[in-house]
């Protein structure tokens, strides 16, 4: 699809868009805004939801606002609520249902409460510095079910990708220039449109099975809260953008085999025929507030995946720093335990240290100095260079330094907050639709190792 920048108008005002050759992108002479020429083109296929008034037949719904965080979720009128489930504050109003709620879609729940509770209590049990107090029973009880507000994309992607594919060998590794085309369905993919929940969060419980999918009825609610999106689908465009070139980067490597490392640098997507449906996930949350910091896990309502962010217990982790340190100072033994021998040796015989040290400095002279020079000198060959015996205990004395550092710092920063892998491109192929691949690769250049390049 061209860009035509007269006749394109402004998603945001509706004032007209020129091409900028210094952003490379099209700006609004009224509002400023910037848009890509590939979220110009996303934007004009994405339809505007209905967002009118509620009206009789919504009738039967209320919408509860948290007065501390400004959270809403819609329940049926004889569902109560006690706290808020985003951020714990019992500080509830419930209102009348103003704006119309009619998704496309649901997914109903397939987990218990019950079942919700063991899943999140065998994940507390991965974190190395949970808390014991989390595991309450008061705190189970703050289990809420809520029907989360998704944006279903359906859209073929034409994709265009441009890298570098590294073959190592013993001595090297071949650089070779790739490029991919590629043209691919993809097939319900989901995009939370809620404020409250982090987007990670809901991604790492991914996947959720769209075969299970039924027409939305309020009386799946019965029970539950649900919220209504906070972001249409217009406003996701960037993450929509985005998680479609992550999917393009990850076929395009797929693309390619044989290789031992890809770079990929331009990965260029354009979607087309895009279709979107407006649906509601069930997930079970959990908050928790501990040392002044609210933590959230999520599972899926429907698989039972979890994910999430658990609490750290500072004396629990101030042990396991002690136990670093421990460690730390038992390796040194063998290097440190000789030195402080010597040190006390020295000052009880004075007279017989003078001896050694003149002793191991005629040798040092006339014994170790050629040999130093006479390896330097054999280093200029390549692979002596890289495994000669001077070298080989040097590079594993580094690396050994390098990977006490990262623990240190993993132990320092540790807060049992990563999330899981996200999932992978193959789980929305639309595997009934048609897939055109074309690739090129072509030889560039054979690098060479040395001693300052870690390739």
């Amino acid at each position: 699809m061209s860009i035509d920048s007269i006749s394109r108008k402004c998603p945001g005002c509706g004032g007209n868009l020129v091409f900028s050759v210094k952003d490379q992108s099209l700006t609004c002479s009224f509002c400023g805004n910037a848009y890509s020429p590939e979220k110009l083109e996303l934007l004009e296929q994405i339809r505007v939801f209905d967002e009118g008034s509620s009206d009789e037949r919504e009738d039967d719904k209320n919408e509860i606002v948290c007065g501390s965080c400004g959270a809403r979720v819609i329940t049926e009128k004889n569902t109560s609520a006690t706290f808020c489930a985003f951020c714990g504050s019992p500080s509830l109003v419930r209102e009348r249902l103003t704006k119309q709620f009619r998704p496309d879609y649901l997914i109903p729940f397939k987990i218990t409460k019950e079942e919700a509770r063991k899943i999140i209590e065998e994940f507390g049990k991965q974190g190395r510095y949970v808390p014991k107090k989390f595991f309450s029973k008061r705190n189970s009880q703050k289990i809420t079910g809520i029907y989360v507000p998704f944006w279903l994309m359906n859209s073929r992607c034409n994709i265009h990708t441009r890298g570098l594919g590294y073959k190592n060998h013993l001595s090297g590794r071949d650089r070779y220039q790739i490029n991919s085309t590629m043209d691919i369905q993809f097939k319900n993919v989901p995009f939370d449109g809620a404020l409250k929940i982090e987007d990670d969060l809901m991604e790492s419980i991914e996947p959720f099975d769209c075969s299970e999918m039924v027409d939305f009825k309020s009386s799946y609610l019965q029970g539950f809260y649900a919220q209504r999106y906070d972001l249409s689908a217009d406003k996701l465009s960037d993450r929509i953008l985005a998680r479609l070139e992550r999917y393009g980067r990850e076929t395009s490597q797929s693309a390619f085999s044989g290789y031992d490392k890809i770079d990929l640098g331009i990965c260029d997507i354009k979607p087309h025929d895009l279709k979107q449906a407006y649906a509601l996930y069930p997930v079970w949350i959990l908050t928790y507030e501990y040392d002044g910091a609210i933590y959230k896990i999520a599972v899926n309502g429907q698989t039972g995946k979890v994910d999430g962010y658990l609490p750290v217990d500072k004396v629990k982790r101030g042990l396991r720093l002690g136990l670093y340190y421990a460690h730390n100072v038992a390796m040194t033994l063998p290097i440190t335990g000789p030195l402080i021998f010597a040190v006390i040796f020295g000052i009880l015989h004075p007279d017989i240290v003078y001896l050694i040290a003149f002793t191991l400095m005629i040798i040092g002279l006339f014994g170790l100095a050629p040999l130093v020079m006479m390896i330097n000198e054999i280093k200029t060959d390549e692979e002596f260079g890289r495994y000669s015996v001077v070298n080989l205990p040097r590079k594993a004395w580094i690396k050994l330094i390098s990977k006490r550092k990262d623990t240190l710092m993993k132990l320092k920063s540790e807060t049992n907050n990563p999330l899981a892998k996200k999932p992978p491109v193959t789980e929305y192929y639309d595997t009934t639709a048609k897939i055109s691949v074309e690739k090129d690769e072509q030889f560039e250049i054979r690098e060479v190792y040395n001693d300052n390049v870690n390739l």
